[in-house]
């Protein structure tokens, strides 16, 4: 069963845009979030005193005017990046371990695609990433300031080369905002584009290993349909970023490793904030930012240096890392031959 509060005003339900044109300062933000079978609305950003505000999860992201999105000149700002320098939620919504929050999104432009849910339209762009953080909040994370977060990256879907998007979706393209790349006849599905064409709402796994406690879930679209002209100061990749506090229960025993300051996540003049996809045509496009935390190969290696420290002493063996595993496992062979001779 679902759970859905109800809606105060049409304010709480929209993702407002003031363009479809590709330079454009198109705006997005999380419309809500199913967490646990209840959902829970976004916040109004253009009325403060809409009910809604004081019982959503989701901390306020850009309104739809100038600026209303990270440009790589803001890419080392971490409050910025963090949060769009949000202020913290008042609530927080519980999450199992092992499920998925659902985040959907709308727009009130003209749909891109005319497959999209009841009562919204889909986000405007479709060539992009679609990036999952998380941070912990050191405690209540509605008084927690986002700049100060250690992020560890959760997900991120780039360009898929074995897909491509549907035939409905390449021709509505072509006229609004953007014609897609890469081109018809070439395969390349961008994360944004499987955002769009899954209804424009996206699901973020939490692992079943991390350890209950108060989190933070930065949700982050990536588009690439501007590229950065060195005589335009409104060009680059543009970020759209939104976070929902969450209470994590009926965890493991992973606790987040240290991750990356959101002012570090990605470099002002890097691959990632000048990549141009109308020359690429998403040929040799990376995936951008820190790697993906994988919490069953932390344990892995936490159980590997426990092993180490009891069977060699620190004399012996040295401290464990992936550059010289052959060498590590003789000193290690040695130790266990040694202690078996002793033994005897």
């Amino acid at each position: 069963m679902v759970v859905v509060s109800k809606p105060t005003r049409l304010g709480t339900l929209i993702l407002a845009s003031l363009s479809i044109l590709p330079g454009a300062r198109a705006h997005g933000q999380i419309k809500g979030v199913l967490a646990n079978g209840v959902y829970t609305y976004g916040p109004n950003i253009y009325w403060d005193a809409d009910p809604v505000n004081a019982k959503t999860a989701v901390r306020k992201m850009y309104q739809a005017a100038s600026p209303s999105y990270n440009l790589p000149q803001d890419f080392s700002d971490d409050s910025k990046m963090a949060c769009e320098g949000a202020a913290g939620a008042p609530q927080t919504v519980t999450v199992t371990a092992g499920s998925v929050l659902q985040l959907p999104a709308s727009s009130t432009v003209n749909p891109v695609l005319g497959t999209s849910r009841a009562g919204q339209n889909p986000w405007v762009h479709a060539m992009g990433t679609v990036a999952s953080y998380i941070a912990g909040c050191n405690g209540d994370c509605t008084t927690f300031d986002a700049s100060q977060g250690s992020w560890v990256k959760l997900a991120l879907f780039g360009i898929d080369r074995t897909e491509t998007i549907s035939n409905d979706l390449r021709t509505t393209m072509q006229g609004k905002p953007e014609e897609y790349y890469p081109t018809a006849g070439t395969s390349g599905l961008w994360g944004m584009a499987r955002f769009v064409q899954s209804g424009s709402s996206w699901g973020i796994t939490v692992p079943s290993e991390l350890a209950d406690g108060d989190y933070i879930v930065r949700h982050e679209l990536g588009a690439v349909h501007n590229p950065w002209n060195a005589q335009d100061d409104t060009s680059g990749t543009q970020l759209y970023i939104g976070c929902i506090q969450v209470k994590v229960t009926g965890g493991g025993s992973s606790h987040l490793p240290t991750g990356t300051k959101a002012g570090s996540l990605y470099k002002t003049d890097g691959a990632f904030a000048r990549y141009n996809v109308y020359e690429d045509n998403g040929k040799t496009f990376v995936d951008p930012g820190p790697a993906i935390w994988s919490p069953s190969s932390s344990s892995k290696r936490e159980e590997e240096h426990a092993f180490s420290n009891h069977t060699s002493s620190a004399n012996e063996l040295e401290e464990c890392d992936e550059e010289q595993p052959e060498r590590k496992m003789k000193k290690v062979k040695r130790s266990l031959r040694h202690g078996a001779a002793m033994k005897h």
